[in-house]
């Protein structure tokens, strides 16, 4: 009995055998989109036999790896022969390993950073398990857990396909020259951060409020790129947030009084962006371990009475703590 059969006597109608006979037409006519679609899936390595020139010829066997790679990175992605991500898939594909997600992913970020110019690229790319390659770390399951390629010269977009790592803990990729957004697949699927380092890279954009995904993070470097845009009040909701990094980026308009929600923040730098009014009293009252602002010289951004460390901007780039009066190199 079709669904659209059972649909009609369920709403209590009597209905005809030429009735039956004309619903069931229709329903052959029109198969159902799920059924479409099923069929399309089924089809599908057929229909990418040459998806990598014929090395490999995509047979039956790679029907389920190419369905994840389709499902979760989406056709044109993987169909297209300039993309990292079609890179990364024809090398799985030609591997004698198991499709293994993970590894799929670190083939990507290899492929989107220009993995070959990286100052150290260790066993990346080759037949030992990813867990052995350079910067790669794993827990007992075999389960990516950090990855660290801060300061190797890593280049290009940050991948999204990081954020099908949901294991992930500590993410480390400071110091480079990556340029671009924060993907939001990123924030959104790195439910496990607890530690984000991007800094000191070339990304711009604003910080999204999809951040607030990061249920477990405990630091968030954002420090020295271009980010603009303010301060999501969202962030607030990362009750385990313990240091906040923004200095030497763009961002603007007020400090969000919200932060002061955080229970467990002691450690919160604004300085060198383009904030401005008053810290917020609520701020103040959490007494953080350090405080650092654009609360000094003649005209100060931000007024801040509470600052450990006030800073000022051109012509005069200096920061001062506040309760010595002596200059403070930085970093600190």
């Amino acid at each position: 009995m079709s669904k659209i059969q059972s649909t009609i006597l369920r709403a209590g109608f009597a209905i005809t055998r030429w009735q039956v006979l004309l619903l069931l037409g229709i329903s052959l006519l029109f198969p159902s989109s799920a059924s479409a679609a099923s069929a399309k899936r089924k089809m599908a390595y057929e229909s990418n036999r040459n998806l990598c020139a014929g090395q490999p010829i995509i047979t039956r066997k790679h029907e389920s790896a190419l369905q994840w790679m389709f499902r979760n990175v989406g056709e044109s992605q993987i169909q297209s022969p300039k993309t990292p991500q079609h890179e990364a898939a024809c090398w799985m594909l030609r591997s004698k390993k198991s499709f293994s997600a993970q590894r799929f992913v670190m083939a990507v970020v290899y492929y989107a950073t220009k993995g070959v110019q990286w100052d150290d690229s260790t066993d990346w790319m080759t037949s030992k398990h990813e867990c052995k390659w350079y910067g790669v770390e794993c827990n007992m399951f075999g389960t990516i857990v950090n990855l660290d390629l801060g300061y190797i010269l890593v280049d290009g977009l940050v991948p999204r396909e990081i954020g099908l790592l949901p294991g992930l803990k500590d993410l480390d990729l400071h110091g480079n020259e990556l340029q671009g957004v924060i993907p939001h697949r990123l924030l959104v699927g790195l439910k496990n951060l607890e530690y984000f380092r991007i800094q000191m890279n070339g990304m711009f954009g604003a910080i999204h409020k999809e951040i607030t995904n990061m249920k477990q993070l405990k630091e968030l470097y954002l420090y020295g790129n271009y980010l603009s845009g303010t301060i999501p009040k969202e962030l607030s909701e990362l009750k385990k947030l313990e240091r906040i990094d923004l200095y030497a980026n763009q961002l603007a308009g007020t400090i969000p009084k919200e932060l002061a929600k955080l229970p467990k923040l002691k450690y919160l730098d604004l300085h060198d962006n383009n904030f401005v009014g008053t810290m917020p009293k609520e701020i103040c009252e959490k007494k953080l371990d350090m405080l650092v602002a654009d609360c000094h010289g003649p005209k100060p951004e931000v007024k801040c009475d509470c600052c450990h460390i006030c800073c000022q901007g051109l012509p005069e780039m200096i920061c001062v703590d506040k309760k010595t009066g002596l200059l403070v190199d930085y970093p600190i």
